[in-house]
């Protein structure tokens, strides 16, 4: 595919007519992990794009991404969300060796925010665990467990986590509900169905 068939630009986030609390907001923090997860902002110059590009490569990613883009479109999309206040992408590593991409975003200022009563400094986050052999195995829910801890260190003022995995994709449903989300409603975001789940900061629990 050619650099003039694809754009960087995302179809999912809203950019008109925000509200000023939300761009108050800014963007995403970086979370605050202990123990054996570190995760690192996405570098586009240090390689990170053809990291995600590999993983956006393999079968049981592609199945629900279905963002399988040459690296050079990867490079650009890293660049224009390190560039915006919307979306912060991240590589995740356990132990030192890299196993998942993340973004992380405000959810005011995506398309899911539109679907339940988002409230400013709301966070959402999207997984996709690349090798293989690091999929099954309980280290999903551990990365998600670790990760919502850290950005509610990171954000004092956020209330809440919000996740939205395909509603086909049984095992990424387990794994949030696993990590302590709770299902919300499932709504069609026009590229998929999706199962909007919630991780409410541990105070604001019923």
């Amino acid at each position: 595919m050619s650099a003039e068939t694809w754009s960087a630009e995302s179809f999912r986030e809203l950019t008109d007519g925000l509200d000023p609390a939300v761009v108050a907001a800014g963007p995403p923090p970086v979370p605050k992990l202990d123990g054996p997860w570190r995760v690192r902002v996405a570098d586009p110059d240090a390689g990170d794009g053809k990291v995600v590009a590999d993983w956006m490569a393999l079968p049981h990613v592609d199945l629900f991404w279905e963002q399988n883009w040459p690296v050079e479109r990867w490079d650009a999309v890293l660049r224009r969300q390190l560039a915006g206040a919307c979306t912060l992408p991240l590589i995740a590593a356990r132990d030192g060796a890299d196993l998942a991409y993340l973004e992380v975003y405000r959810t005011p200022r995506d398309v899911v925010g539109r679907y339940y009563p988002a409230e400013p400094y709301d966070l959402g986050v999207h997984i996709a665990v690349g090798p293989l052999e690091a999929t099954d195995r309980g280290l999903g829910r551990e990365l998600m467990a670790a990760l919502v801890d850290g950005l509610f260190a990171a954000d004092p003022r956020c209330p809440r986590v919000v996740a939205d995995p395909d509603a086909r994709h049984a095992m990424a449903c387990r794994m949030f509900a696993a990590a302590g989300f709770e299902p919300l409603v499932e709504v069609d975001l026009g590229h998929k169905c999706a199962a909007l789940m919630s991780h409410p900061r541990p105070a604001l629990r019923a």
